[in-house]
């Protein structure tokens, strides 16, 4: 299956998703912050990215962008619940810089899974990772 590296600050949360992107059969990789994330990518490039907004250190729009900047064909999905108010904008402005999908807190797994799906389907990356 496709490789992910999963991007969030909060550790239960990332955790979790982790735990159920792995029974689904993906390898996973995660970091607590954008700067992490970058690093790890950069080092251990992924099949995809899936990254909070709102994080400490380097927070999702400029690792978004980042990313994209240097990986222009990089499958990213963008997801945010932080500031409830403001996820729409920030989602939307994810968007622009490059993601893919955008995805706002709280969402089901279904809805990740057929994200991830879709995603990794439009980048060409639905096969095996070799």
């Amino acid at each position: 299956m496709p490789s992910i590296l999963l991007i969030e600050d909060d550790n239960l949360f990332r955790e979790a998703v982790a735990a159920a992107l792995t029974e689904h059969g993906y390898t996973v990789t995660q970091a607590g912050d954008g700067a992490q994330g970058v690093r790890l990518f950069r080092a251990a490039p992924t099949d995809l990215v899936i990254t909070d907004i709102v994080m400490p250190n380097k927070e999702g729009l400029e690792t978004i962008e980042a990313l994209h900047r240097e990986y222009p064909k990089l499958a990213i999905i963008a997801m945010s619940g932080g500031l409830a108010r403001e996820a729409p904008l920030y989602l939307s402005i994810a968007g622009v810089l490059g993601a893919d999908r955008m995805l706002q807190k709280p969402f089901a797994l279904p809805t990740l899974l057929t994200a991830i799906e879709e995603v990794l389907a439009a980048a060409g990356k639905d096969e095996p990772a070799s």
